[in-house]
Formats: C-alpha cells, structure tokens, sequence
C-alpha cells in the first residue's frame, strides 16, 4: 500500500534529514531496511544480516571494480541481465536492465538503533533504482522503454529532464523490484523481492509519496521495510 508522507508521518519512522547524507549522493535513499534489535545485537550484525538477504533474494553483486564513482556510498551492488526487450528497427534499440543499490551506512551509524512506536530497530538505508543496463551507449534511458522508460503510468515524464527521469521513474521501479520482485506489476524472472522473507521473519512493508514539507526526500517513493523475529 502507498500512502502520501508528510513530515509527522515520516518522524513516526526516524527517517532523518537529507543534510545527514553526503553532497555526492545523488539522492536520498529510497529504500529503508528495519531490523528489529531482537534480530541483531549491533548495527554492523544488522547490515550484515541485511545484505545477506539481499544477496539471496536478488542476487546482487559488486562487479564495478574501479570504473564505478562512489556517488557518497559505503558499498554498491547491482544484478544484471534482467528483462532483454528488442525496441526499435531491426532490434537497433535492444538492451537489457540493471537493479542498483547504493548503501549508506556511516551517516546513520551514530544514530542506530532508533525508538518506533513497534520498538527499537536498526535502519540500514540504500537507494535503488532500475535502468538500462548494455548496451553501454544507451545506458541509463530509452523513453519508449516498457519496462524501464516514460510510458505507461510513467508516460508524464517522457522527454522529462534527467532529473525528473531518476527521481520519478527509475528510482520507484527500482524499489518496487527490490520490493516485490516486479517491475509494473510484472514478476521478473529469477528475481525473488524482499517479500519473499515472510518465511523466514516477520515482515512488514510500507510505501510513501514524500510530501511538499519533506523537499529533502529527493526520490518519488520511499519504501520501508520492517523485519523481526516470527513468533
């Protein structure tokens, strides 16, 4: 379910201010992790943890060796290879799609574990979005794209500015595969979402629209997901 945030909404979860984060992050992180400190006995245990899951239900990797800029990040990963389409005359405009993540761990090391209403939680915060992947040239857009581009419910931000483009578009089907595993609603092959965890922990998800008094929020939805121990 996606509700619109505003800022009391946000405060209810901790989600600190964007000036916590470094000028070189692009954007602010769109997907928040929340461990339940009955799962983890630190922050490091808690990250650790997440990653862990991470990498088996997507499973995501850092092939960027020394090519990748930091972009503010304490690690990245991404998986590859998802969703080939064949676009434009005689296949020209083909490709495939990349997921990539983005962590940030120092900005809330100081901060962790935080008090909710549903208790004490350690945040592990990223920032994902979904993209073309190769062939390079086309790397990151092509509008007429169904799986990553302007059209369908994104249709509004066709022609947009790059901007707009990963703050509207790429960003949101980001999340929603690392969520969900779909992209539009769509199951990706070979791609399991964090849903998928309710086997092996209580989880909880929510999804918010940041509103006009959270303008730090720079992503168009903010996901949060919430794990503990199953009773």
């Amino acid at each position: 379910m996606t509700a619109n945030a505003n800022h009391a909404i946000l405060a209810d979860y901790e989600l600190p201010p964007g000036t916590l984060f470094p000028d070189s992050a692009p954007r602010y992180p769109n997907l928040w992790v929340l461990v339940h400190e009955s799962l983890a006995d630190s922050y490091r245990a808690a990250i650790t943890l997440v990653m862990e899951q991470l990498e088996a239900c997507t499973d995501m990797y850092n092939d960027f060796g020394y090519a990748h800029a930091g972009e503010g990040c304490d690690a990245f990963a991404r998986r590859r290879g998802l969703q080939p389409v064949r676009l434009g005359p005689d296949g020209s405009r083909s490709h495939d799609h990349c997921v990539h993540l983005r962590f940030y761990f120092a900005p809330l090391r100081a901060g962790n574990p935080v008090e909710t209403a549903e208790g004490r939680y350690y945040q592990v915060a990223a920032s994902v979005h979904y993209e073309v992947d190769r062939p390079q040239r086309f790397h990151p857009y092509i509008d007429e794209c169904p799986h990553c581009g302007c059209t369908g419910e994104y249709g509004a931000y066709m022609g947009g500015t790059i901007r707009e483009k990963n703050e509207r578009v790429h960003d949101p089907l980001g999340l929603e595969l690392i969520l969900y595993g779909t992209v539009r609603g769509e199951d990706v092959i070979a791609f399991d979402g964090l849903n998928r965890l309710a086997d092996r922990f209580e989880v909880r998800m929510a999804e918010f629209v940041p509103g006009p008094d959270r303008a730090d929020v720079t992503t168009g939805k903010v996901g949060l997901v919430f794990l503990g121990a199953r009773g």
